[in-house]
């Protein structure tokens, strides 16, 4: 599914939180994006987004074209799960728009992301700096 004649970020709308939003439409363009997510129970893609602190979106035309989902506590840690933007509105600006979106509603937390090496060029043009001091488990590993 194309999002055909976006030229501009003007034509882009943002909103924030759940309505509009399917676990269908979100797995559609984390597929598209491509983010590389678990998708396939929709179910658990639900659920992500209904425990996310934070959940902004971007449209065209009523198309999901892009999305950033949050945890924080408001004070200390915010942590950015997923940002994916519709591969025929990359380089347009949605994704730093969502971004300094994000960094608006978390402003005095660190915000802190893991990505893949496909896009870290992208993170270190906004600003981010890698960090080696972190370390991860599945918590069904413990």
């Amino acid at each position: 599914m194309a999002t055909p004649d976006v030229s501009s970020i003007d034509d882009v709308t943002f909103r924030e939180g759940l309505e509009g939003l399917t676990p269908a439409r979100i797995a559609t363009l984390y597929r598209r994006a491509p983010l590389l997510r678990p998708v396939s129970d929709l179910d658990q893609v639900w659920t992500m987004f209904e425990q996310s602190s934070l959940v902004l979106t971007a449209h065209y035309r009523g198309e999901l074209v892009g999305i950033a989902r949050v945890l924080t506590d408001g004070v200390l840690n915010s942590y950015l799960c997923d940002l994916a933007v519709a591969p025929d509105v990359q380089r347009l600006g949605v994704g730093r728009a969502l971004i300094n979106q994000v960094l608006e509603h978390c402003a005095g937390t660190e915000l802190v992301l893991r990505d893949s090496d496909i896009s870290s060029g992208f993170y270190e043009r906004l600003g981010f700096a890698r960090v080696d001091n972190a370390w991860v488990i599945q918590a069904s590993e413990v």
